[in-house]
């Protein structure tokens, strides 16, 4: 397992597109875009972006895909979902996130009825968490050109067919999810919120030099941070 603390510029934040266009027109506009730059400065100290991984050996028989993860051997229904991992030489498992801090003080604001606050902040963690993916999505780019290998989908529990969220709790624990402060409720969502597992297949026999999520039929598709550049 390998730990990746991983560096971000929070002033490439475009703070405008935090604002709802609502507000706009708002006599209190200097305000709100005030207090969003002040939570700007906050939150380098709100935020730890760490990415936890592991390579895992894949292979497909009778039972669809099996993976040797963390020691152990997770066997997937053979769905399309996770089809193009046949291809795959190594599958990356991975684990990112913010870290607990920046939940934990929207919650404090939330606790003082200081909604606007609470909402402006989970505004710029969602923009801090597409920060992360976009360096993610290098760093997994650049291991795969070193190694010759092109990628796979990026596949993500609970979006990709036959990959379940029941999944999250073996890739949390087998990465010591818990020492960075990430844990996984009885309905197998991550705590903190502003965190997510992915798999990406990596091998010769790909074609591919960009990452994709496969989530068809998925509200956020045009705004979310895997597909975008």
């Amino acid at each position: 397992m390998e730990v990746i603390k991983l560096k971000l510029d929070v002033t490439e934040i475009e703070l405008d597109a935090l604002i709802p266009h609502q507000t706009k027109s708002n006599p209190d506009q200097e305000t709100i875009e005030g207090q969003a730059r002040r939570l700007l400065l906050d939150i380098k100290e709100l935020v730890t972006p760490t990415l936890l991984y592991e390579f895992c050996q894949p292979c497909f028989d009778e039972r669809g895909l099996v993976l040797t993860f963390d020691g152990k051997k997770l066997a997937f229904s053979p769905e399309d979902g996770l089809s193009d991992l046949k291809a795959a030489d190594e599958v990356f498992v991975g684990l990112a996130t913010i870290g607990p801090a920046i939940e934990e003080k929207i919650e404090i604001y939330n606790s003082r009825n200081e909604l606007l606050v609470s909402y402006i902040l989970s505004e710029l963690s969602v923009a801090v968490m597409g920060q992360v993916i976009k360096k993610i999505k290098n760093l997994l780019l650049d291991i795969a050109r070193q190694r010759g290998y092109g990628v796979s989908l990026v596949h993500i529990p609970g979006s990709t067919p036959g990959l379940p969220l029941s999944l999250q709790p073996l890739i949390v624990e087998g990465l010591n999810g818990r020492a960075y402060g990430i844990t996984v409720n009885e309905h197998d969502m991550i705590k903190p919120f502003y965190s997510v597992t992915f798999m990406v297949g990596m091998g010769s026999n790909y074609a591919r030099d960009e990452l994709l999520p496969k989530c068809p039929g998925c509200s956020r598709k045009d705004s979310c941070a895997w597909r975008n550049k």
